[in-house]
Formats: C-alpha cells, structure tokens, sequence
C-alpha cells in the first residue's frame, strides 16, 4: 500500500517535471521566434538572438572591403575607393533565407550539431556613374586626337615615323571592367592582361604629307653601308643619310652653291634619282622642314655627301692614327709618302663617286636592278622589321699610301714632325719631352719635305750646308733621310704657320736655335723620326 503511494508520487512528481521542462524548452523556442535560434554562425558572426538586420549589419562591418587597386600596362596605378562609388554590401537575402530554414522550436537539436553558414553578400551595388567618372579621370586616359603622326629626326634611325600607331586604353571597356571586378570584390587587377583593355589607333591617315615624304626618303638610310678603316668601322645608315637631306634651313645657302668649284658636289644635288640642280623658292615644298621638289621628293645635297666623306678624311688622318697609337688605341698608322704637301690618305675623290651612285641609286652603285626585287604587296608581308646586314666597304685609299705599325717602326722614342701643322714633337718613353714649330720645304716651289719614317743616321755640329744655289752655315744638324735633315735656321725669325708653302726650306727641317741645340744634345743617332702632312 505505502509502495504504491510512493510510487505515484513519484509518477506525479515525474509527470510535473517532464511538463515543466517541456514547457521550459517552448518558452526557449518562444524567445527564439524573434531571432536566431542558439548556435548559429553566418562567416563567423554569431547570430544566436539577433535579428535578420543585425546580422547583416555585422556582415557588412565585417567584410571591411575598401576599393581595388588598378594597374596600366606602364605600371601606372589608380586606386578606386568603395567609398567614392557609393558601393554597398548586403547580406539581407542570404541572412533571411538562414533564418528561414531555422525553426525556433528546433533550438534543442541545434544545440547537439551548431552551424556555421559560408555565404557571398545577396547584393553588391555601387553608383555606375560616379565610377565611371572616376576612372576616366584616370591620366592615362588620352584622346587620340592629341596625337599626331609626324615626321622627325633621330640621333640613331634618322627620318623616323614617330606615332604611325598609338595604343591607348579603351575607357569603355576599363570602367566596365572595374565596376565587375568591384562587383565580385576583388582588390587588385592588371589592365595588361586583358586584351580589350586597350586599343591601337592608326593616326597615318591623318598625316598624309609625312607619311608620303617618308615613304620617300625611307629606302635611303636602308642602304646601310659601312666602311672599314683599319681596325675601325664608319656607318652610313641612317643618322649620316638623314644629314645630306636638304632642309629649310639649308635652302638659302644652298641657292649660293656655284658648281665647278674645287668643292666637289657643290651646286649639284639628287633628286628622284637624278643629278639636278636646285629648284627656285617657286618649285619647292616644306615638309617638317624637309625641302622637296613640286612632287614632294626629298633634296639630296651633294656637298654635304662631299662633306661626309671629308669628315671621314679628317679623323683618319695620320696625325689622328698618332695619337690613337699613343693612347694605346691601334698600332696601326697610315700616311701619305709624298713631298707635295698633299697628306689625305683616303681618295675623297673617288668615294665621293662611289657613294654619290649609291645614293642615286638607292644603295646599288653600280645602278642594276637587283635579283631580289620584290612587289609592293610582297614586300609588306615578307620580314622587312628583320635587320639588315650592312655592305661592308674598304675606303678607297690614295696614292703613294704606306701602312705601318708603329709599335715596331716607331717604338715609344721617336720624333714626329707634322708638316700639316708645321710642328716638331720628340717623344720619350711615350711621353711628350719636346714641341716647338718648325719651317719644312716649300711646296710652292716643289721642294717639299718628303714625307715617310725615317732614322737620324748622322749628327753634325758647326756645320755648312750646301745646295745648287746656296750655302748654309748651321750650329746643329741632325741627319734625316738623304741630304734632308734638321737644324738650326738662324736666318728665320718666324716659324710655324703656313710659310712653308710659299716661304719654305729647300726641304729641310728648319727649327729655332734654343731648340734646335736641345733637340740635338737629347737625340741620338737611329731614333726614329715619322715625318707626314
């Protein structure tokens, strides 16, 4: 009886706990219906009471997304701000459709198996017109209009094409580009690897006069000649065939160019191919400050071709090989052996031949048509961007030319007498020991002093010299080659300069006193002596 009392206090006691916590647990889900139920994570918020707004506050605090980054192909950089294009995140659908599928009255199986939600926002947007504006602000922006195709010089190419085609960014296609990639959030994108980025322009047809002048003067610096002086190389390519192309401001003296003169090419100039004269102010054209002829081709000046070569002549010359031995450049040095007063050691003359037929004739001297001629059409399509091997050509020498090494015939001690600028140079060890001005024969009159490398076979002191119609007495000889030698000219009182042409030796080397007894007391017999003009 007592047992079954008890237990039915027990059921009763029982049956009012198990409805207390059933009423418990409703009363929980009850709380939950105005939230998220317990142990619910959305990308690492915890959403457990919070409405579907506060959620996705958190989410949009969250996310912390500031803007991108955007690179140009040349590594200019633009930064776009989230904030400058009102861009905004929401996660209000996703967070709704979770808190959908949540029960309230579920919260206790939550409670054995919590959930962490992955979700991309429901909606990015931001204000098109404000990001349009801002990346088209962007400096690499240009209107292709601001550039122009012309026509200019360069130090290297010569006549040059400069902007024939100008690549720019497509703003169109760039702010769409930007305004996806801040749709998907991205915070860094390279313009450079995507190809409808940009896009080329072909600004030629608005430059008709250039792009026709070039088409005509192009085929001249694609001759590239170049020619070999001992151990050195001279181009004439583009840079040297640019410079004989008449310009504006050449015409007025080039209108003064008398032909005929000693001055080779003078007066005459290449036009289409042919020797011509200078047309009148009334038959020409200005093109980027190029003269043309009525048929817009371009002036080649023949003095200037002349000038070229000259130019050449003059930096080759033996004073310069001299001193390039000296500075340990070349052992190599050629000179003229003559007593004519006449030093060049290349043939101005027949180069200038040699180059002016191969200007007129675009690169082929001797005027044939080459085998390899290829049409207009074949010529665009074949591989004309491939480099071309340059002719190579030796100068056309003088003359009486001898080559010498000097290292064997002069060594480091040895006199040099320069007739051209009339100066005696003794050297020692290499170094300068001596240098004063000198009267060498007179080439007026045919008695030059011959030229060539010699060695001092004698030394006389206090001595007559004698001649056809002459005799001499000297304090100081040095014997050279033959009855040429050096010595004191106490008769002078002016050395240096151009007397020798007129007013020179019978062909010695005559030198001031003081100098002539130092010299002298310093040189011994067998010591090298280079004479040259």
């Amino acid at each position: 009886m007592i047992m079954k009392k008890v237990l039915k206090g027990l059921a009763i006691a029982g049956g009012i706990i198990v409805a207390a916590l059933v009423l418990m647990y409703f009363l929980v889900g009850i709380y939950y219906m105005n939230g998220f139920p317990c142990f619910t994570w959305i990308n690492g918020v915890y959403c457990t009471g919070k409405s579907v707004q506060e959620v996705n506050n958190e989410l949009v605090m969250q996310d912390g997304y500031t803007g991108i980054a955007v690179l140009g192909r040349d590594g200019e950089n633009l930064f776009v701000s989230a904030d400058d294009v009102d861009l905004k995140i929401d996660y209000t659908d996703v967070v709704s459709h979770i808190y959908q599928t949540r029960s309230p009255f579920m919260w206790g199986v939550y409670l054995l198996s919590s959930r962490d939600y992955h979700y991309e926002p429901s909606a990015v947007t931001l204000d098109g017109e404000k990001l349009r504006q801002v990346v088209t602000g962007w400096e690499i922006f240009k209107d292709p209009k601001s550039f122009e195709c012309k026509l200019i010089k360069t130090d290297d190419e010569g006549y040059v094409l400069k902007d024939e085609f100008v690549t720019l960014p497509d703003p169109d296609n760039v702010v769409k580009l930007v305004n996806d990639s801040m749709i998907g959030r991205e915070e860094l994108i390279d313009l450079s690897q995507y190809d409808n980025c940009y896009r080329t322009y072909d600004l030629r047809s608005n430059s008709v006069d250039d792009v026709e002048l070039y088409r005509r003067i192009s085929p001249l610096p694609e001759m590239s000649l170049t020619y070999r002086i001992g151990d050195d190389e001279v181009d004439f390519g583009g840079s040297e065939v640019s410079d004989i192309i008449l310009t504006k401001d050449d015409y007025a003296q080039a209108a003064e160019e008398k032909s005929g003169t000693k001055v080779l090419g003078a007066g005459r100039f290449i036009i289409d191919g042919k020797e011509t004269q200078l047309p009148g102010e009334d038959s020409i054209k200005v093109v980027e400050g190029i003269i043309t002829d009525e048929d817009g081709n371009p002036i080649i000046s023949e003095k200037k071709l002349y000038a070229f070569l000259e130019g050449i002549a003059t930096k080759y010359d033996t004073r310069n090989m001299m001193e390039m031995y000296r500075k340990g450049e070349s052992r190599t040095v050629v000179l003229n052996r003559n007593s004519r007063g006449n030093g060049a050691i290349i043939d101005v003359a027949s180069e200038f031949d040699y180059l002016k037929n191969m200007v007129m004739n675009c690169g082929n001297p001797d005027g044939e048509e080459s085998e390899d001629v290829q049409s207009e059409e074949d010529a665009a399509g074949s591989s004309q961007d491939e480099d071309r091997q340059p002719d190579v050509r030796e100068l056309a020498l003088s003359d009486n030319i001898i080559v010498v090494d000097a290292q064997e015939q002069l060594g480091n001690t040895y006199i040099e007498i320069d007739m051209g600028q009339q100066e005696l140079n003794y050297y020692v060890d290499g170094k300068l020991d001596m240098s004063f001005p000198i009267v060498t024969g007179c080439t007026n009159r045919g008695r030059g002093t011959p030229a060539g490398i010699f060695k001092i076979y004698n030394k006389r002191y206090h001595t007559y010299l004698r001649g056809a119609d002459y005799v001499s007495y000297v304090n100081y000889w040095l014997g050279v080659h033959k009855g040429i030698g050096i010595h004191d000219a106490t008769w002078r009182s002016k050395f240096g300069g151009e007397l020798y042409r007129s007013e020179g030796s019978h062909g010695c080397i005559n030198c001031p006193l003081d100098q002539a007894g130092t010299l002298w007391e310093k040189v011994e017999v067998d010591t090298p002596v280079i004479l040259y003009y």
